[in-house]
């Protein structure tokens, strides 16, 4: 499960996808807060879509 929320984050920090929407601030904002190691719901604030900041965040908290 580790290796798949790896695959996840990076899919969502990567500079070759924007299906969540992101600039590339946001995504410098979520490596900042990441590498900061603050909670997901922190990390994943610059997702402008509720639902699916929302389901992010339920993925990452969820068990290993």
């Amino acid at each position: 499960m580790n290796e798949l929320k790896n695959f996840v984050y990076i899919s969502i920090i990567s500079a070759d996808n924007d299906e969540f929407g992101l600039t590339e601030d946001d995504k410098q904002e979520i490596i900042r807060r990441y590498d900061l190691e603050e909670s997901w719901d922190s990390i994943l604030e610059p997702i402008k879509d509720d639902k699916t900041r929302e389901m992010l965040i339920d993925f990452f908290n969820g068990e290993d």
